[in-house]
């Protein structure tokens, strides 16, 4: 692989979309999947996509490899860490699959800012999003530590290693629309909000 950004990019598809009752990464917005809006998102500052997930023949147009969980029934945390262990990059921008206006934009920023940093975390509204972000491979060690006393949240990682907390004016500046990049899809009407959005952004 001849690499030009040295960034990786893994979405994370492997939830059990309980509320939703679909996998919501195969839901459309507009007349997109979701997750072909996400991977064309990520991919012009990428070398590569990863799709985290156990369906591998639906999504293997979508990226360029899909990949399982190492550690299973972990959540989003075992995710990371599968695509930490099988990119490419030392640098990888995570994002979760439900997540269908994530920016370009933004996500340049988040790059950028990780340098120095084990994990670069924006914060919005008070509230940390660790499913867009960036992570090293120094995060490993710590992640394999914690998985396997079953610590399954993100945010054990967060007083161990390098943290960098991206604050909600500077992202701003380089996207002004982060209420639609935070916004995810859990529920039904959830899906039907993102469809206005859509129509609204046409």
């Amino acid at each position: 692989m001849h690499l030009k950004t040295g960034v990786s990019g893994v979405i994370l598809a492997g939830g059990k979309n309980t509320r939703m009752g679909s996998e919501k990464a195969l839901l459309k917005i507009g007349d997109r999947l979701i997750i072909d809006i996400i991977s064309s998102a990520l991919r012009p500052l990428t070398d590569e996509i990863l799709i985290v997930s156990s369906n591998h023949d639906v999504y293997t147009r979508y990226c360029d490899r899909v990949v399982e969980d190492i550690a299973s029934n972990c959540g989003p945390l075992g995710g990371i860490h599968a695509g930490l262990v099988r990119v490419v990059n030392r640098r990888v921008l995570v994002t979760a699959c439900d997540m269908p206006f994530v920016s370009t934009a933004l996500a340049r920023l988040l790059i950028k800012e990780a340098a120095g940093f084990d994990i670069l975390v924006p914060k919005y509204r008070g509230y940390l999003e660790p499913l867009f972000a960036v992570y090293n491979k120094t995060c490993i060690d710590a992640i394999e530590e914690r998985l396997a006393r079953g610590q399954n949240k993100i945010s054990s990682l967060y007083h161990v290693l390098r943290v960098k907390y991206l604050e909600e004016d500077k992202m701003r500046a380089a996207e002004p629309q982060l209420e639609k990049v935070f916004f995810n899809l859990n529920t039904p009407s959830d899906l039907d909000k993102a469809q206005s959005i859509m129509q609204m952004k046409k």
